[in-house]
């Protein structure tokens, strides 16, 4: 099926490779830290309510779904390098249109960029590293890339707030700031990666070769396990985009958080998964993918039941440090989806779940804006820990240990 690929390319070439993905997700990370925080938050101040935000998610998750799977399928079958940097060049958009909105309708347009940008980017780079990295080592690689990322996002989150407070908090103008220093960023970082991967061949494949897709499905879509996965993926999806939209709305608007302790948590939140996602990801080497998932899974519990519960702003912090233990988990998870199927249909594979999130996630928001209107502002969290515990977790536990015997150390 494959004629070249990244298997093929010398070490040294993957090395270089690895490296540029490394030092780009170390820049994306403190560019997209400034900002994170306060998205929500700014389009509510353009003039859209909480119900109207979630249908900005919704049409935006709605729409990047259905290029998952054609994006995937072609990361088997044709230039991943092009993919990718095409997807990298996508990012300059997102700041750059925030910066430049004057009306919460335009928003649409950078949100719907980021679902895109969120499981393109991430879906190229996971497969990247995946056949990069031996099984015996894949977790830990992966635990590595997320804590060296991690390091540069720490900081920009208090910087952002820092920021904000200087220029006069919460506003609009200020956090439009935020979005153009971005900008910049993110366009100094574009320029370095395409200029340090224009000798380089990451995957070149024959079209020729190229088998029938729909054939590809069902080689894919056989196995009952992976259809299992595919329930906690799609589930995945959906909870997460009624929680994440609304995670700073809520602390800000119901816990009272200003815009010094929205930066806290996220450099905290950073801290916490920067320091545990390699540790994490070498305990899934030793001891296995799933009893290391099951082993972090109740730090995301505790961070959203004492979300909810917080007696006062400051606690917010102890729930940044929660959910930032709860990710660096993210090592194991990222190493079993990919372990789930052969190296030639990991492309196809993580199109088909990149596609199922979005269609999962485009109702997500709305009804996680409408569980906070007509329910209870804490009514999508609730869920969340509901549906993860209940559903998702023991569906992960009946996954087929992908860590072999003989690789444990």
């Amino acid at each position: 099926m494959r004629s070249k690929g990244l298997g093929k390319v010398s070490s040294k070439g993957l090395s270089h490779v690895y490296k540029i993905v490394l030092m780009k997700r170390v820049a994306y990370s403190f560019a997209s830290g400034l900002s994170q925080n306060y998205i929500s938050i700014y389009i509510t101040k353009l003039g859209a309510s909480i119900v109207q935000l979630g249908s900005l998610n919704t049409i935006s998750s709605l729409i990047s779904s259905f290029l998952a799977l054609p994006l995937g399928w072609l990361a088997d079958y044709y230039s991943l390098k092009k993919i990718y940097l095409s997807s990298l060049a996508l990012t300059l958009l997102t700041p750059l249109i925030y910066f430049l909105a004057r009306d919460w309708r335009i928003t649409v347009i950078p949100i719907l960029i980021s679902h895109i940008e969120m499981w393109s980017i991430s879906l190229l780079e996971t497969i990247i590293i995946a056949e990069t990295l031996p099984n015996r080592r894949r977790a830990t690689g992966f635990g590595l890339l997320y804590m060296l990322s991690g390091l540069a996002s720490i900081v920009s989150p208090t910087i952002a707030g820092l920021i904000l407070s200087y220029l006069g908090g919460l506003n609009v103008r200020s956090i439009k700031i935020l979005f153009f220093i971005q900008f910049l960023l993110i366009l100094c970082t574009y320029t370095w990666v395409v200029l340090g991967l224009r000798k380089e061949t990451i995957h070149s494949l024959d079209i020729k070769l190229v088998r029938d897709p729909i054939n590809e499905l069902r080689l894919v879509l056989r196995n009952s396990k992976i259809r299992g996965w595919l329930i906690v993926e799609s589930l995945g999806g959906f909870i997460f985009g009624a929680v994440n939209p609304f995670i700073m709305v809520y602390a800000a608007e119901i816990k009272g958080a200003d815009a010094l302790i929205l930066g806290l948590m996220g450099s905290i939140s950073n801290l916490t998964y920067m320091f545990s996602s390699f540790p994490i990801g070498r305990l899934a080497d030793i001891i296995g993918r799933r009893k290391t998932i099951a082993l972090f899974r109740p730090f995301l519990y505790a961070s959203m039941l004492l979300l909810i519960l917080a007696p006062n702003k400051n606690y917010l912090l102890l729930v940044a440090a929660l959910r930032g233990i709860a990710w660096g988990a993210m090592s194991a998870w990222s190493s079993l989806r990919m372990e789930l199927v052969e190296s030639s249909f990991r492309g196809i594979w993580s199109g088909i779940i990149g596609m199922l999130r979005g269609l999962a996630r485009a109702p997500a928001s709305l009804i996680g804006g409408l569980l906070w209107t007509l329910v209870s502002p804490s009514a999508p969290f609730v869920m969340l820990v509901v549906v993860d515990s209940i559903v998702r977790l023991p569906l992960v536990l009946s996954m087929p240990e992908t860590l072999n015997e003989n690789e444990k150390r």
